[in-house]
């Protein structure tokens, strides 16, 4: 899609809704060349037994904007009068021919635009009219006919039967002064194939009773296929009997490739002017674009009733989906409602991933979604679907080009805001994010912000702590993207954020927040050059101040926590790094270390400690709001339920023994938290120390949980 400019009134009329132009300002397909054309056949074409001229097509291919564009050119012709003729204005066979006499004299008989070359002739024809069908108001068709021929015949037999032989005399003089024109009479009938079959066939009877009038030329506008569906009955051939009528017709011809895709783009780009929308996806966009909204559009009317929809579509569902994908499920919406349905209702189908391995899948569930996406491509034009497939839905390519997707596809369609990403393509059809989900626009401004410390840090900082991990956790699609010097500032950044992650995790198989901040840290801790890896661990351990924080960091990249795989760092800095960790420990001051998550395990992980020594693993022990830190981070939940039951029990546990070896031995620990209790009042405890000095009492009394 290029960018380009376009006429202020062509661009009002692509937003018209579904009404026809009304000049040639709004004319995006070059129609007014057909319309002059059509004009000139008009005033040439031998009309002395009146002519019958037929602009067809299907519904929306522009017949009516063709015809105000013709009738716009008539209007100014000098030695035409245009009588436009509503046939929707009147109801039953007899109210028809004297309404449209009454409306012939009517609008003959208007001193406006009267033209002079016209003005005393058309005067006299008025006058007749008028006189005309006065008379035929006790006119009555024959009920109960059959096949169209018959009944004119019959209608014309009643005529004269029924009315004085004044009525052939008015006709005649109606004739001769049509034969007298200096000009000819433009009749406009439009929408002729929204009547119903019975109006269909008494408006065609009305025009083959008095077509014959000289120097009167009927422009009709109808969908061929429908007006012959109405005319023909009883074995009649519609078809043939329209033929009968009709002089001259134009086909409405299609709308160019080249003209639609240009109305198109310019249509786009002029529905989404001024609104925030999701990533365009350079790369991507071309190509869903051209193969599959393209594709889906005929004509302009496809067009109008598309851009309607894609602005509030747009505003609803803002930068949180794709601009591809956001564009060509709308155009799917308005253009093939049932293949969205099928997409609506099949969300799983079309965003699970399976992995490559033939064992690991659930081939039901495969053979069950190839059967959707069958039924999807079927109900799309001829390649559409299977692109639909590969640019939107590629999860789903396991059932059409046997290409498996994984896990990391899924992090990646996250990020970029795809709707292949079941989350994404779940907020597109519902409007509405899960509670906790942060915008893109926060995990954006968090990568943008990733090559500069401090502005990293106020990005995290403004995030608001219900939707902190799930940005965190989406941040990690991002970080092969940050920029390899920005890797040591990230990193230092990062880990500091393990205060904000919950300490009470909220399902029963969550092993720990603190990987929403290892995963990102050990990617991009792989991305470091290897003989700069020692330098860059260096400069973050000194620049993280938090013992927790640096024993977490140590373990993601030392051998800690990694003996399946080998170490980023040397085996000589990881000692260095423990070693001082330990030294900031055992020596640190008790009010750097209140507040200090995980501070038990950082301990004991980090210091020797022995249950039975009788000595305080780190100085700071005995300090009361330091015994208080070490309880609440020994308080863990345990969860539970019954097979087959919903219902999930909940009891606290401590870590007795870690802390009874950080205090030397029992005697010791009850010492100090007894010095504790005394120093901090109830009413000063945070529920957690509350609940974990509950908890004290327990194991204090002998109680130990059941072991499985």
């Amino acid at each position: 899609m290029t960018d380009s400019q376009e006429s202020p009134d062509r661009q009002d009329a692509l937003f018209a809704g579904d009404d026809p132009i009304l000049d040639s300002g709004s004319d995006l397909l070059n129609r007014q060349r057909l319309a002059r054309a059509l004009v000139e056949e008009v005033q040439e074409m031998n009309a002395t037994r009146g002519a019958v001229v037929a602009i067809t097509g299907k519904w929306g291919s522009g017949k009516t904007s063709l015809l105000n564009l013709t009738a716009n050119i008539l209007q100014e012709t000098e030695d035409v009068r245009v009588v436009d003729f509503n046939p929707w204005f009147f109801s039953g066979t007899d109210h028809l021919i004297r309404f449209f006499f009454d409306e012939m004299a009517r609008q003959l008989s208007s001193e406006r635009d009267r033209k002079k070359r016209l003005q005393d002739s058309i005067a006299g024809v008025a006058e007749r009219f008028s006189r005309y069908s006065a008379s035929l108001s006790p006119l009555k068709f024959i009920p109960g006919v059959g096949a169209v021929i018959d009944s004119a015949e019959k209608t014309a037999e009643g005529v004269t039967q029924a009315l004085s032989s004044s009525i052939h005399e008015q006709r005649s003089e109606i004739a001769t002064a049509l034969k007298g024109m200096n000009g000819r009479i433009v009749v406009l009938i439009d929408d002729i194939d929204r009547l119903t079959r019975q109006e269909i066939r008494d408006l065609f009877r009305l025009v083959r009773l008095n077509g014959s009038f000289p120097n009167v030329v009927y422009l009709l506008c109808f969908d061929r296929s429908v007006v012959e569906r109405a005319l023909g009955e009883d074995g009649l051939d519609g078809a043939a009997y329209l033929e009968k009528i009709v002089k001259t017709s134009v086909e409405i011809p299609p709308a160019a490739d080249e003209a639609l895709a240009s109305i198109l783009q310019q249509g786009v780009l002029g529905a989404l002017q001024g609104i925030e929308t999701g990533p365009a996806d350079g790369d991507r966009l071309p190509d869903v674009f051209w193969q599959v909204v393209r594709p889906l559009f005929g004509t302009v009317r496809d067009v109008k009733r598309f851009l309607s929809s894609l602005t509030l579509a747009a505003r609803s569902v803002g930068e949180e989906v794709s601009l591809p994908d956001l564009i060509a499920l709308e155009a799917i919406r308005v253009l093939r409602p049932a293949a969205h349905d099928l997409i609506t209702e099949n969300l799983g189908v079309l965003t699970t991933t399976h992995g490559w391995q033939s064992v690991n899948r659930n081939q039901a569930a495969v053979s069950a979604g190839a059967e959707v996406v069958t039924a999807l491509m079927e109900k799309l034009p001829s390649g559409v679907g299977r692109a639909l497939i590969t640019y939107v839905f590629p999860a789903a390519q396991c059932h059409t080009e046997n290409l498996w997707h994984g896990a990391d596809s899924l992090s990646t369609w996250r990020r970029d805001r795809r709707v292949a990403h079941p989350e994404v393509l779940r907020y597109y059809l519902h409007r509405e994010l899960p509670s906790g989900t942060a915008l893109g626009s926060q995990v954006d401004a968090i990568f943008e912000a990733s090559n500069d410390k401090a502005a990293l840090r106020h990005a995290l900082l403004a995030i608001p702590d219900v939707q902190f991990e799930d940005a965190l956790d989406r941040f990690l699609a991002y970080v092969d993207l940050v920029e390899v010097e920005s890797i040591g500032g990230t990193v230092t950044a990062l880990l500091e954020l393990f205060p904000r992650i919950a300490e009470d995790r909220p399902g029963m198989f969550d092993f720990g927040g603190d990987l929403l901040i290892l995963r990102p840290v050990l990617r991009l801790m792989r991305r470091v050059d290897m003989g700069d890896v020692d330098r860059v661990a260096r400069s973050v351990f000194d620049a993280t101040p938090s013992p927790h924080a640096r024993l977490r960091f140590i373990s993601i990249i030392g051998r800690g926590d990694n003996e399946s795989e080998a170490p980023l760092i040397s085996s000589e800095l990881e000692a260095e790094l423990r070693s001082n960790l330990g030294q900031q420990l055992t020596s640190a001051s008790p009010e750097s270390l209140v507040g200090e998550k995980e501070l038990l395990r950082t301990v004991v992980q980090a210091v020797d400690c022995d249950p039975t020594s009788g000595n305080l693993a780190i100085q700071a022990a005995s300090a009361p709001n330091v015994v208080a830190q070490l309880l609440e981070t020994a308080l863990s939940v345990s969860r539970s339920n019954s097979l087959g039951s919903v219902v999930v029990r909940h009891e606290d546990r401590l870590a007795w023994d870690a802390l009874v070896s950080v205090y030397g031995g029992v005697e010791s620990f009850h010492a100090a938290v007894g010095e504790m209790k005394s120093s901090i009042a109830e009413g000063d405890r945070s529920p957690r120390l509350t609940r974990a000095l509950d908890a004290y009492e327990q194991y204090a009394g002998g109680w130990r949980p059941r072991t499985f």
